[in-house]
């Protein structure tokens, strides 16, 4: 038999990862994957380095804008504001 046997006892076969590949290459779901969650952007890795808190305060004005632009780009407001912060500290290194 060739090919890898999935969890679910189905062959996964070198044809079928290719034409995956072709698909996600093309930005295309392939077909007969389904979605089993929610994409979470931003979320952090459990291999990330040591994470703290940042807390401030920031106009309301500020944070609806913050929370409009995140949604925008399909990110939370957390994983759009690191962004930010990281560009900013970027630019000034």
């Amino acid at each position: 038999m060739n090919g890898i046997v999935a969890e679910n006892g189905k062959v996964v076969t070198d044809e079928m990862i290719a034409d995956w590949e072709s698909a996600l290459e093309r930005d295309e779901w392939p077909s007969g994957w389904v979605n089993v969650g929610e994409i979470v952007e931003g979320k952090l890795p459990k291999a990330a380095p040591e994470t703290v808190t940042l807390s401030l305060k920031v106009p309301a004005a500020m944070k609806r804008a913050l929370e409009r632009e995140a949604k925008a780009e399909g990110k939370s407001t957390g994983a759009y504001a690191r962004g930010i912060l990281a560009d900013g500290l970027m630019a000034i290194a």
